[in-house]
């Protein structure tokens, strides 16, 4: 390799290192906590909470459809 591609290899780990590091442990933005998008939150002032905003949902939901599958009558294929 060429002493550039080095340069360029280096400068693309170190980006990579450093995003990784200050992407730890942050908060969502605002638009993201809302299923509709950043137009419809702006201008009609809507906002539906998303998953994103409260992961812990997302866990309690995955429960909730394990519960109703459990519950469902299983048929099995007829030949």
């Amino acid at each position: 390799m060429s002493r550039s591609m080095w340069i360029i290899s280096g400068l693309i780990l170190i980006l990579m290192i450093s995003s990784f590091y200050f992407g730890r442990n942050r908060e969502a933005p605002p638009w993201v906590k809302c299923k509709e998008s950043l137009f419809a939150q702006v201008v009609m002032k809507q906002c539906t909470p998303s998953s994103f905003a409260n992961p812990n949902n997302m866990e309690n939901m995955e429960t909730n459809e394990k519960n109703i599958e459990d519950g469902l009558p299983f048929e099995p294929p007829q030949n």
